[in-house]
């Protein structure tokens, strides 16, 4: 038995929409604007991918002739 690794590199575009609350509209607004990332409670729709590359390496290998 053989084991590969593989390593890909993807690159993704995508949507992503969240709900930030206020005591005014103004307060929920500047909190939306403030922030920078989308924190881990946003919602993600991926709407489009590409393979950029990938590669495949040997890791392991037994030799099958050994087991009999």
């Amino acid at each position: 038995m053989t084991k590969v690794i593989k390593t890909s590199s993807i690159e993704l575009a995508a949507d992503f929409e969240e709900i930030f609350d206020g005591a005014n509209v103004e307060e929920a607004t500047k909190k939306a604007y403030d922030q920078k990332m989308p924190s881990e409670f946003a919602k993600v729709n991926i709407t489009e991918h590409k393979l950029v590359s990938a590669n495949i390496k040997v890791i392991g290998e037994v030799n099958d002739e050994l087991k009999k």
